[in-house]
């Protein structure tokens, strides 16, 4: 092997992980993660490693030499993959945030987290086996300086927080004083 196809070689070694980490970046991005999908992550490896073999085995039929590259690079990809994957987690923490509040004597909770981005509305019954009864579950959304929740189920309804008040709940029109919890 000539001095010029080894750098030919190595540039193009250098290309594919520019665009692995492009890539790889821009997949995570748009999985958005949390730490509730680990599972997530187990079933895009072998995706990862699938695409790089299949890639690897065409181009040995081209160019046996360039196809190093390619299976070099399934072990790469996996490593490239697990960092991005690691680093969204750690940069977007899970939190929650916690809301008591009354209607008619009856004790509710609204929990609101983050990444998920989900909300809860349960009931509190003290002295019960199943202390919670969910009243609500959906999406939030930030919006300004408001957070807006919306049912899963499909329904188009949503509810608000502005200034620790909940707007629109269907039980009770009214704006809803909400107590944050620690």
């Amino acid at each position: 092997m000539t001095k010029s196809e080894t750098k030919l070689i190595v540039g193009i070694g250098v290309l594919i992980l520019l665009i692995d980490i492009l890539l790889m970046k821009y997949w995570i991005s748009n999985i958005k993660p949390d730490r509730f999908m680990s599972a997530g992550v187990e079933l895009r490896r072998p995706v990862i490693f699938g695409v790089n073999i299949l890639i690897g085995i065409i181009v040995l039929f081209i160019k046996k030499r360039l196809s190093i590259l390619f299976f070099v690079n399934t072990i790469v990809c996996y490593w490239i993959f697990s960092f991005f994957w690691n680093s969204y987690l750690e940069n977007h923490p899970y939190s929650q945030t916690n809301y008591h509040f009354k209607i008619e004597n009856r004790n509710l909770r609204l929990d609101i987290s983050e990444n998920p981005n989900t909300y809860g509305i349960y009931e509190l019954t003290p002295n019960t086996k199943d202390s919670l009864k969910i009243i609500e579950l959906g999406m939030n959304e930030k919006r300004g300086d408001s957070i807006v929740l919306e049912l899963w189920d499909g329904e188009i309804q949503e509810m608000y927080i502005y200034d620790d008040k909940l707007i629109g709940l269907p039980e009770n029109p009214n704006p809803i004083e909400l107590n944050k919890k620690e």
